[in-house]
């Protein structure tokens, strides 16, 4: 599903970029070379970050439980 309609960020893309060490909106509109557009997704954008560190989080925790 998109996130962001303007530049075509999927949530998959936004999981790429947290994987990748981003960690904030700002950190992840810069490795999408996210442009200005309506603005209207950046509160959609913060939870899918949240949704992506919360799952990179329990990668961790299973990896080491192993």
């Amino acid at each position: 599903m998109y996130v962001c309609i303007c530049n075509a960020v999927s949530e998959q893309d936004v999981h790429t970029c947290v994987a990748a060490g981003a960690s904030s909106t700002r950190q992840v509109k810069n490795a999408c070379g996210w442009k200005p557009g309506c603005g209207s997704c950046t509160s959609r954008l913060a939870e899918v970050i949240g949704q992506a560190r919360t799952a990179a989080a329990a990668d961790i925790d299973k990896a080491t439980a192993a």
